[in-house]
């Protein structure tokens, strides 16, 4: 008897363990506990909606600056690969974002496309790229051959602004984003692209 009394209590405990199982399995979704993700179209607009700048606007921005810049005559008809520092973009738009994402995918864009014809220069860097030149003139590393820090040929930077409207929960935000290339030595802009976009949406999107 005491061994089916046992047995019975088992089955009990084993059982209430499942539901207990069951239920949490049915709300986790609910109660942010499901790991629920998926790959989306970085060129489509997503759920979350929002009338700011989108992973969509930042490519299709970058893929019709580059083949702009890359013809500009300055870079086409270059004898040697113009040298390019990038500048931190100009945000005067209502929006609260990184507005280095831009110049980076450009720069990315760019350099797949140059074939060469353009270079980079790495200004965020230099604080370790100093360090590693003077390490090097101290022996402490090796160095193939010194050679001078280069000189920017141009400066690619840009600025965002916007006309923003609202009315109870709608927003409406028209946005150019311009570009420019700003030759280093004698201040002129050599080229300049913009990008527009207008959106509308209602109040509660979060950009971070």
């Amino acid at each position: 008897m005491l061994q089916r009394t046992r047995f019975a209590s088992q089955g009990s405990l084993l059982c209430a363990c499942l539901a207990a199982l069951l239920l949490f399995t049915a709300l986790a979704p609910t109660i942010g506990c499901s790991p629920l993700s998926k790959h989306v179209d970085p060129d489509a607009d997503d759920s979350l909606g929002g009338t700011g700048i989108d992973s969509g606007d930042v490519r299709t921005i970058a893929d019709k600056m580059v083949g702009k810049i890359l013809t500009t005559p300055e870079i086409a008809r270059a004898t040697s690969p113009p040298t390019i520092v990038l500048d931190p973009v100009r945000n005067g738009t209502r929006f609260v974002i990184d507005t280095d994402i831009l110049l980076i995918k450009l720069r990315g864009q760019l350099l797949e496309n140059a074939n060469g014809r353009v270079r980079f220069l790495a200004r965020d860097r230099l604080d370790a790229i100093e360090k590693e030149r003077a390490a090097k003139r101290d022996g402490v590393f090796t160095a193939a051959e010194e050679k001078a820090l280069k000189g920017a040929d141009f400066f690619l930077t840009g600025d965002l602004r916007s006309i923003s409207k609202a009315r109870d929960s709608d927003r409406s935000d028209y946005i150019i984003y311009s570009f420019q290339l700003i030759d280093a030595e004698d201040s002129t802009i050599v080229w300049e692209g913009q990008h527009e976009v207008k959106k509308e949406g209602k109040r509660g999107t979060t950009y971070r």
